[in-house]
């Protein structure tokens, strides 16, 4: 019995230890347009991640840490003023999650990294 109890206590805490780590997600912004981004802003988990300057062609990379379940907001504006808004994706509270946001000249797509 005592073993049992023993056991029973020590699987408690692993799962206690498990649902505290906190999960991390990053994303990988590429810019496919034909001018440059000045400024994108990607928010998610209610953090907000800034990025500037990316030229065509080029990309930049985010991290943010997985708190609850949420989606991404993103905004870029170009280097010509003109802005591109979209709310997009999705990310799980106790999961992992890599992605890849495409900017084109007139769209915002989100994907899994491959």
């Amino acid at each position: 019995m005592r073993q049992f109890v023993l056991h029973l206590a020590a699987t408690v805490a692993v799962l206690v230890l498990i649902s505290c780590t906190a999960n991390h997600g990053n994303f990988t912004l590429v810019n496919k347009a034909m001018e440059p981004i000045a400024r994108a802003s990607v928010t998610v988990c209610g953090q907000t991640i800034e990025l500037k300057n990316i030229q065509p062609n080029k990309s930049a990379e985010g991290y943010y840490t997985v708190k609850s379940d949420s989606h991404y907001s993103i905004q870029v504006e170009f280097q010509s003023g003109k802005k591109l808004h979209k709310d997009t994706g999705y990310v799980t509270n106790g999961m992992d999650f890599q992605h890849e946001i495409v900017i084109t000249d007139s769209d915002i797509e989100l994907t899994e990294s491959k």
